[in-house]
């Protein structure tokens, strides 16, 4: 092969992956589950990126879970994140149906400074369904379905997320079921370091002036 022909491999080689990666990093979309937990994944939503995406699940008695898609979501006004789409369900006395879900959400020009928690389902008889939320700044959120939560707290530019859902059912017999947990963040704007010099600069202008003055 000579060298045109080996450059202009290399080029079509690069511009494979430059679309292979364009693709995988692009706008988070309805997709199942398998796509958003594929190694080197990652998605954005509104300004914030997430990546490391980690669904498990467990079950006892009976139980069982029946994972189906991951869909952007925009459930508050400036809440933006994503929606887990499943099946769980615990359906007699001590059964049980748990799903772990773990991720790193990132802000791409701005912080994070406000968590959004949510869960859909029902129980009856001795079922409950609770979901609990810990964030690696140490913030901790928890709720039973249906019902929704929110927390807020110093601006951060990055977070791990540990999500633990579970339905079960006591010895008294009943049921438990849950169908969807969405987690959502706002962001708050952050000076550009640009704007930041400019800003430092002004107030040692001023500072300047104000000797000045004082020296006269």
């Amino acid at each position: 092969m000579n060298r045109r022909k080996t450059l202009a491999a290399a080029a079509l080689a690069a511009s494979s992956l430059l679309i292979g990666t364009s693709a995988i990093a692009g706008p988070c979309v309805s997709a199942p589950v398998a796509t958003y937990t594929a190694a080197g994944f990652s998605c954005t939503v509104d300004g914030l990126s997430f990546t490391n995406i980690v669904v498990n699940t467990t079950v006892s008695n009976g139980g069982s879970v029946t994972l189906g898609n991951f869909t952007p979501v925009n459930p508050l006004p400036d809440e933006f994140g994503l929606l887990l789409n499943y099946t769980s369900l615990a359906p007699g006395a001590n059964s049980t149906a748990d799903i772990t879900w773990t991720y790193n959400v990132s802000a791409l020009a701005a912080a994070i400074d406000d968590a959004f928690l949510a869960l859909a389902g029902n129980t009856s008889g001795s079922g409950q369904a609770q979901v609990s939320e810990i964030l690696s700044n140490g913030v901790t959120l928890s709720l039973n379905a249906p019902g929704s939560t929110t927390a807020i707290f110093a601006p951060a530019a990055s977070l791990f997320v540990m999500k633990d859902q579970i339905d079960f059912v006591g010895a008294a017999g009943g049921t438990s079921t849950t169908s969807a947990l969405t987690n959502a963040f706002s962001t708050i704007a952050v000076p550009e370091p640009a704007t930041l010099a400019l800003l430092g600069t002004a107030l040692v202008g001023l500072a300047a002036i104000r000797r000045r003055r004082k020296s006269v």
